[in-house]
């Protein structure tokens, strides 16, 4: 999985980057179709945000959090990522069962 971290209006720490990276490689264990993921951290006047864009087969899945704190912008939008990739694991799952394959020694 390529992972992209980006930090907008402040220097990022190494500290918070090794945080972010741990946390990241959850995504993964919840579904092996992620691509890609991009995480875009910034700060506005009064409010911290997180974007992630995450690379799934054939889509992209985007959210959005924002909050008083940059950790805690990040922690909420990547519970919404997993839900989010929970969802569409489940979507594909159900889609692959419902096609009927019939074997051509069956069709006669």
């Amino acid at each position: 999985m390529h992972l992209t971290i980006t930090a907008r209006h402040f220097t990022l720490q190494d500290e918070l980057k090794s945080y972010i990276e741990e946390k990241a490689e959850k995504v993964k264990r919840f579904y092996d179709g992620v691509i890609g993921m991009e995480i875009v951290l910034g700060w506005e006047k009064t409010s911290r945000y997180t974007e992630f864009k995450i690379f799934v087969n054939q889509r992209q899945i985007i959210i959005k959090e924002s909050s008083d704190e940059i950790r805690k912008s990040f922690d909420l939008a990547l519970d919404r990522v997993l839900r989010q990739i929970k969802r569409h694991k489940d979507k594909s799952q159900k889609s692959g069962k419902r096609r009927n394959f019939i074997p051509d020694y069956l069709k006669s």
